[in-house]
């Protein structure tokens, strides 16, 4: 019922505003009230709903200006409290039985896809301008951060946020597990199996699987299973 009444009350505002909602699948339960924010221009907003799927209470689904955006949450996904959806233009991509736990932020004006039975723990940020693949059974900490971009800064004095973004897709295969406070940055691939110590920032490049990873910038700290490669400055592919 809650859900339903959401429904109503924002097709009607995004409307007026001249944009669209389209609700596709089944109607999740709320535990609590869902904001809908947006500007005066909002676009078209595309909400895909699998089955058993529960939202806390004081979600957010931030709309940008003048851009369409797409959220997906597959069976069984879970969305703690005070979870910030953005779909900037972009789409984000919950796979089934995927956790989102409270305070976290996602952001796409990309592809932002998270595979099955991956847990988000609390206050993480995915911020995805290009594309950022999570694959199943990943495990991220709290407040992890993933980006895939960031903004240049030429000495010129021009303001840093006015400055050209650089981009690169972000890859986190299956089974990776991320510690507490972990940072990974644009162009950066990490292989199955994977851990990656509390703390650490990766940089970018590829990290083979099987490996513990850490340190700034990370760098290989020692082979995790037999038959992991060992030689990590072999590429991934």
């Amino acid at each position: 019922m809650r859900f339903r009444l959401w429904r109503l009350v924002a097709a009607a505002r995004l409307r007026r505003l001249g944009g669209r909602l389209v609700v596709e699948g089944r109607a999740p339960r709320l535990d609590g009230p869902l904001r809908l924010e947006c500007g005066a221009r909002p676009g078209t907003l595309t909400l895909r709903v699998g089955r058993a799927v529960r939202l806390g209470r004081d979600c957010v689904i931030d709309l940008a200006d003048g851009v369409d955006g797409a959220i997906e949450l597959a069976d069984g996904v879970l969305l703690q409290s005070r979870v910030r959806l953005q779909p900037w233009g972009g789409a984000i991509r919950l796979g089934e039985h995927t956790q989102v736990r409270d305070g976290c932020e996602l952001k796409a004006k990309g592809e932002l896809r998270v595979g099955e039975r991956v847990v988000v723990a609390r206050h993480s940020s995915l911020h995805c301008h290009q594309a950022i693949t999570i694959g199943d059974d990943v495990g991220l900490g709290d407040r992890v951060t993933i980006t895939d971009s960031d903004h240049t800064n030429d000495g010129s004095g021009t303001p840093v946020l006015q400055q050209p973004v650089v981009a690169a897709p972000v890859v986190l295969e299956r089974n990776v597990l991320c510690g507490t406070n972990v940072v990974v940055l644009k162009g950066t691939r990490i292989g199955a199996d994977t851990v990656v110590a509390a703390g650490a920032v990766v940089t970018g490049g590829e990290h083979r699987s099987g490996w513990l990873i850490g340190g700034v910038p990370a760098k290989p700290l020692r082979q995790l299973r037999v038959g992991a490669h060992d030689d990590p400055s072999v590429p991934l592919r």
